[in-house]
């Protein structure tokens, strides 16, 4: 009995080493939180992506020892604001869980951070831009990417300085982000001694798909006789936008968008159509970047994936990856994570993470590039401040 038991723990302790020790580990866990499926998902996918690689990567060993095994956890939105609360609430909850990665929209972000901020638990997102979410005063809110106040600028800077049409038509689906975004699109183009007509919330359901028929707003658009139009909007309805524009003999008018319509499902669905829209985008160019880190991100994201990186999965990663490190150094409570998060200095793969006041990104760090579909591709034209010429609002990052 003595030697069954002896060689009972010997072969405990070489299991618990040939797993790298990890059965000793406790486990915590994150909640990736947005639109997984439905109409929008092709906005938010890659970005959970880049978030569950980095997680591998860790449990796996290679950022070095970690005292926990960290489990990513999907909590599918839809994108809905409606459906974020119920499972805001699960995981705010369960003391299991310490942080959380998004939420990936600005809608569900303003209906799921009370519940949040009042669990104190941290809720990072590096792809809500709405302006209004840093007015709520949350301790426990980061945002790791640039804001609308940055990106809408940019968009009308681009139309005012490069484009230099006799008149712009801005519109926008009903939702937090596209009204959002268009209406400070709307405010820079008048400042600019632009003539404007608008439509804010013209697309019903936005985000959803649901919303088919564009046919009076395409009308609109065309009786205003404007050469270009803006859409603050999801990829879900501009790609129906842009072929009825299309459809209506307005082949010509250039649509230009925010990074809601910056995906592979914008290409997919409006074909040849879609060459010549713009898109303003914080996200960088992670695919041509040749920094041996970031071939090696490339290179471990298709062996995981099969796919190339897309929108936001670079930033995810990195989101990610400041959360393992603040796990590295001992940190694994919802307080100590965001005590980690209000001074953070980290390198990224994609930028500097600082945070500065209202815990948006500081704006030394916040790039906003401009993106053009050619050849049905979404292709990087370069950073705003390159692509306009005397561009007063441009990022400085």
């Amino acid at each position: 009995m003595a030697l069954v038991a002896v060689v009972a723990v010997v072969g405990a302790a070489c299991s618990n080493k040939n797993n790298g020790g990890t059965s000793a580990k406790p486990t915590v866990k994150l909640a990736f939180m947005g639109a997984l499926t439905g109409a929008a998902a092709g906005l938010v996918v890659p970005g959970f992506q880049g978030a569950q690689l980095a997680i591998n990567q860790a449990n796996q060993g290679k950022f070095g020892d970690l005292p926990v095994t960290i489990q990513l956890v999907k909590e599918d939105t839809q994108g809905s604001g409606t459906q974020a609360p119920p499972l805001a609430t699960k995981v705010a909850n369960d003391d299991s869980f310490v942080g959380v990665i998004g939420p990936a929209f600005s809608g569900e972000s303003q209906a799921a951070g009370p519940i949040f901020d009042g669990a104190s638990i941290p809720f990072v997102t590096a792809s809500a831009t709405g302006v209004s979410l840093a007015a709520n005063d949350w301790k426990h809110w980061f945002r790791a990417n640039a804001n609308d106040n940055v990106q809408g600028p940019s968009g009308a800077e681009y139309i005012a300085l490069v484009q230099k049409p006799s008149c712009a038509y801005v519109a926008s689906d009903d939702t937090t982000y596209g009204k959002g975004l268009s209406q400070v699109v709307l405010n820079t183009l008048d400042d600019a001694g632009v003539t404007t007509q608008a439509q804010l919330g013209a697309v019903a359901n936005g985000g959803t798909g649901e919303t088919k028929d564009f046919s009076a707003l395409v009308t609109k658009i065309k009786a205003s006789g404007c050469p270009v139009a803006f859409y603050g909007g999801y990829s879900s309805e501009a790609p129906g936008l842009r072929n009825q524009m299309t459809q209506a003999g307005l082949g010509d008018v250039t649509l230009v968008g925010g990074d809601g319509i910056k995906d592979d499902s914008y290409l997919k669905g409006a074909g040849a159509n879609g060459n010549g829209t713009v898109a303003t985008c914080p996200c960088v160019d992670i695919n041509t970047d040749k920094r041996p880190e970031a071939k090696s991100f490339i290179k471990d994201f298709e062996a995981l994936w099969a796919d190339a990186p897309g929108i936001y999965s670079a930033e995810y990663y990195d989101v990610a990856r400041m959360y393992i490190e603040a796990f590295k150094a001992g940190d694994k409570t919802r307080d100590d994570l965001t005590t980690y998060f209000d001074s953070v200095n980290y390198e990224g793969l994609t930028k500097t993470y600082k945070f500065a006041a209202g815990h948006e990104l500081a704006l030394d760090n916040v790039r906003i590039f401009i993106w053009k579909v050619d050849n049905s591709t979404w292709v990087n034209a370069g950073q705003d401040k390159d692509v306009i010429p005397n561009c007063t609002h441009c990022s400085v990052g």
